[in-house]
């Protein structure tokens, strides 16, 4: 049976602005109409990846209320996952693709998912698609699961985001000419010129994000909000910055906006305090390269900042930002603070306040290191063209 060429796959939609920026890089370097298959396809239409890629619709159980049930019994009877996995993912495995292309760079950092990563990485394969894991990070202590390094060998190719990541899976016997390292390809994402709304002064503005996200590993209840709080009152009582509240994820169950609106209720009458509107990765990155500094949760955040040349301080919970810093930096000391690690409300604001003692120090390293930083990711997104020229 002759194959279709190329699918990105494990694509959860475009309210995740990181979700669209690594769509939206990815298929500039890919340089055609690529197919992506979607969780929510609307979303896509809404936002950059709109004329962009061809776009599938990933199937949900959920959404139908009789399949649902159905699946659940026979999931349930036969204790075979895997034909949830063949109804959810039909669309690339009845008419499978040469090439299947996983996208979801951190989903193998939530326990949760790895499951059906494994199951449709298999079959896939089975199905005859060669898969590409594509910018990943994950944690360390994951490819001591048996069940997860034989999935990683699934995969013909792997491309670390990050070093963290890269040398965790080299130590772990994955074999050389597959596993690639080349940062992610959102750092070669195109920033959209903008108009800055009234109230964000260019070159003395604070963008703060803040996610729901990073509220469920916090190890104090409350402290995660209290710690933006401070921080908040910190800039205002000690600087003459605005600050500009910055939504990057929009989904229903996980909004940024749900953190960031009462925060903009309760600093609003300073008037130095805005939040800005939902808009594309591109739009984004343009407000974010604007900025004086940037505190955020959001991965994909930090990255249009750190290749703006924006200082920035990670809320991190995973190898992700950890990697990420530490690739560009050296080290993640000062970086990323880790929110299991917030312990007092001012631990952020004392965070804050170094970033703004080394903010020279920041900017001059950037400077040098983003030219190089961004153009590796590039050589990242030729190679993966190359490698999927092969049919």
């Amino acid at each position: 049976m002759s194959k279709r060429g190329v699918v990105l796959y494990m694509h959860a939609g475009s309210g995740n602005h990181g979700c669209e920026a690594i769509v939206n890089s990815t298929c500039h370097f890919l340089g055609e109409r690529t197919a992506v298959l979607s969780a929510r396809p609307e979303e896509d239409a809404a936002y950059s990846l709109r004329g962009m890629c061809h776009i599938l619709r990933e199937k949900k159980i959920t959404a139908h209320f009789f399949t649902h049930l159905y699946y659940f019994v026979r999931r349930t009877l036969t204790r075979n996952p895997m034909c949830y996995i063949r109804y959810r993912f039909g669309a690339i495995l009845r008419e499978p693709y040469a090439w299947a292309v996983s996208i979801g760079g951190d989903n193998y950092c939530y326990p949760e998912q790895v499951e059906d990563l494994i199951l449709l990485n298999r079959a896939l394969t089975e199905a005859g698609s060669r898969t590409v894991l594509w910018g990943v990070s994950l944690e360390p202590s994951l490819l001591t699961r048996e069940d997860v390094l034989e999935d990683m060998n699934r995969y013909s190719h792997i491309f670390a985001r990050e070093r963290v990541s890269y040398w965790a899976l080299k130590e772990a016997g994955i074999p050389r000419e597959k596993l690639h390292f080349y940062p992610d390809p959102a750092f070669c994402l195109a920033k959209a010129e903008v108009k800055l709304p009234e109230g964000f002064v260019e070159g003395n503005t604070v963008g703060i994000n803040i996610s729901p996200l990073i509220a469920k590993w916090e190890t104090v209840p409350g402290i995660t909000m209290q710690n933006y709080r401070e921080l908040i009152r910190h800039i205002l009582q000690n600087s003459r910055m605005q600050i500009a509240l910055i939504p990057h994820v929009v989904w229903d169950t996980n909004d940024d906006r749900s953190m960031l609106q009462p925060l903009y209720e309760e600093f609003r009458k300073t008037g130095r305090v805005i939040l800005l509107p939902d808009s594309d990765c591109m739009t984004l990155k343009g407000y974010i390269s604007k900025l004086r500094f940037l505190v955020t949760a959001r991965t994909h955040a930090s990255i249009a900042a750190y290749s703006t040349g924006v200082p920035v301080l990670v809320v991190g919970y995973s190898v992700k930002a950890k990697g990420i810093a530490e690739d560009l930096f050296g080290t993640d000391a000062h970086y990323v603070v880790a929110v299991q690690e917030l312990a007092k409300k001012g631990d952020l604001a004392k965070a804050f306040l170094w970033m703004t003692e080394h903010e020279n120090a920041m900017r001059k390293e950037l400077q040098q290191k983003m030219p190089s930083y961004i153009e590796r990711a590039a050589q990242g997104g030729a190679l993966l063209q190359e490698i999927l020229a092969e049919r």
